[in-house]
């Protein structure tokens, strides 16, 4: 079994081992102690793991170190961070406040859906240049056509979860952006997958790229999962089923589309429930303001495209819901991690019709096993399924049997445990934290 990689082991920076002392972070997890010796090298770097990995603080960390330590210009915007929604960019501005508290780096967050003040605010901070910029490409855009951003002294880019950027259809808006940075500069990719497209765009903007690849985490056992085979014009009658014999709370109900999650909102008010819709085409206010009450317990039921599925962080969610099977088999992996977190247990149930067997297919594929069937509630009849999709069981049989032989039930070495301590300078960068909180 692999040694764990600690923090103070790396070559960061004493200001970025203060703060994570501070913060209680001592052992690395895989992403990051693959990815920050390459990035603190100046190398170009794929990343692929899916989120909750650590993929942030796997890029943040060595780029505030090579912002400490190696000169920058001050009126210059040395470092940009592209994300594809307004939650994950805001939610990296936090972590680069927390990991950059000791730091004297000074870090911009732009994104869509404010108000003039704050876009005025952007192009004040944006002119007098900034460590780190963190922007969602619209709103980056928006800025470069009106002459208020210059990427021309950027040394540092970083696509974070690049392949849900062209999912959204930036990947005309990135070229765009990247057309307008220096040649000369190290770019870093994360991704939770590896589609072809996200190849070609790797082969456009990267240098001989050192690829850090993890395998997707399965499910939290904490989750129990089930899978509704039915027709789509059922779908409806057995989400009111479901809530009916479990009064629904901290429930998210993922869509596949904003039309249809409008759509299932509307349907659930007229019903009683207590619910909110969260899609693309709130306002940032809005989608303040939706999450917000939802994590307050103001809201019981989310209904929601996969702009949720990454990035929030939310510990008590009871149900996820899959109204549509994803597209993507590794972002059923995404929506139903959002329940089962923090050693709680939670129920993520998927609709499935007949146009969607094939992605159940593929989810269990990579799952490596059969979702349990949920029996249909009463007066409901079962799609007409074809001949391969009713042999499915006895191919995952067949399957998996063959996996368990090739098994290995080698007994891993025994763990090591060690204190993170900074001496004297660790026990003053607590103090100065705890003085701060």
């Amino acid at each position: 079994m692999q040694q764990p990689t600690y923090f103070e082991d790396l070559p960061l920076s004493d200001d970025v081992l203060d703060a994570l002392y501070d913060m209680r972070f001592e052992q690395c997890t895989p992403v990051q102690a693959q990815c920050i010796p390459p990035i603190l090298e100046g190398r170009d770097v794929i990343g692929i793991a899916q989120t909750g990995t650590g993929k942030t603080a796997a890029y943040l960390l060595p780029l505030l170190t090579l912002l400490k330590e190696k000169p920058h210009p001050a009126d210059a915007v040395n470092c940009l961070v592209m994300a594809p929604t307004r939650e994950l960019a805001q939610q990296i501005d936090q972590a680069l406040q927390g990991f950059g508290y000791y730091a004297n780096v000074r870090g911009v967050a732009i994104y869509g859906g404010n108000d003039g003040v704050r876009y005025e605010q952007e192009r004040r901070s944006l002119q007098q240049g900034a460590d780190i910029v963190i922007a969602t490409p619209g709103r980056l855009l928006t800025h470069i056509d009106l002459g208020t951003f210059d990427a021309s002294r950027t040394t540092h880019l970083v696509l974070d979860e690049a392949d849900r950027m062209l999912d959204m259809g930036f990947s005309d808006d990135i070229l765009k952006i990247v057309s307008k940075l220096p040649t000369e500069r190290q770019t870093i990719l994360f991704s939770a997958t590896m589609p072809q497209k996200i190849g070609e765009l790797a082969r456009t903007v990267m240098r001989n790229p050192v690829e850090v690849r993890l395998a997707v985490a399965k499910p939290a056992e904490g989750i129990r999962q089930g899978v509704y085979i039915c027709r789509e014009a059922d779908k409806d009658v057995i989400v009111r089923h479901i809530f009916a014999e479990h009064t629904p709370k901290r429930v998210i109900v993922f869509c596949s589309s904003k039309q249809k999650v409008k759509e299932l909102n509307l349907q659930l008010k007229n019903k009683g429930y207590n619910c909110r819709a969260m899609h693309s085409d709130l306002e940032q206010r809005e989608r303040d303001e939706v999450m917000l009450s939802f994590k307050a317990g103001h809201t019981d039921i989310l209904v929601a495209t996969d702009i949720v599925s990454r990035g929030i962080d939310i510990d008590d969610i009871t149900l996820v819901l899959n109204y549509d099977a994803p597209r993507d088999p590794e972002d059923y992996v995404h929506r139903i991690g959002r329940t089962a977190r923090a050693g709680r247990e939670g129920r993520a149930l998927t609709l499935v019709s007949e146009r969607d067997m094939p992605r159940l297919r593929s989810i269990e594929h990579l799952l490596e096993k059969k979702v349990p069937r949920e029996a249909l509630p009463e007066g409901l009849k079962p799609p007409t399924l074809s001949h391969r999709d009713q042999r499915s069981k006895h191919d995952y049989r067949r399957r998996n049997n063959f996996r368990a032989t090739k098994k290995d039930d080698s007994k891993s070495s025994d763990k090591r445990h060690r204190r993170f301590g900074r001496g004297n300078k660790g026990n003053a960068g607590a103090k100065r934290g705890g003085e701060k909180a």
